[in-house]
């Protein structure tokens, strides 16, 4: 009855460790998306949170494309030097968000604004 008992407890700690680490990798999807699908699922987000209008969708999908193409390139080229790739994508994150915010009007610019502040909040920090 005690190897049982220890069988049942051993077998949901399997379980909960193995949901917890597929809930880990699905966090990750954005940076192993091809560009383009990032950014259309970018702007399918932003449209529902901020009601862009259908030339507001097209200008900034062009935007956040060329921002994931050249995150991409920077994760790809940054190796094991992580500081480097997190320093060089904040810096690109801060270009595009200018870029993006010249299409917005002064409501959607203030709510984007605070919508970044959310995802910089979620977004996993490393040390």
């Amino acid at each position: 009855m005690m190897n049982l008992k220890r069988f049942l407890v051993g077998c949901l700690l399997l379980i909960g460790i193995s949901g917890y680490a597929q809930e880990r990798q699905g966090r990750g999807n954005m940076q192993n998306m091809d560009p383009a699908e990032r950014a259309k699922n970018t702007v399918t987000r932003l449209t529902e949170q901020l009601q862009l209008e259908k030339s507001q969708q097209d200008s900034i999908y062009k935007q956040v494309l060329q921002q994931a193409q050249e995150e991409k390139i920077i994760f790809r080229n940054a190796g094991d030097d992580r500081e480097k790739a997190r320093s060089t994508m904040q810096a690109s994150r801060e270009k595009y968000s200018g870029k993006i915010k010249n299409f917005l009007n002064a409501e959607q610019a203030k709510k984007y604004d605070e919508l970044q502040q959310q995802w910089s909040q979620r977004r996993p920090r490393q040390n």
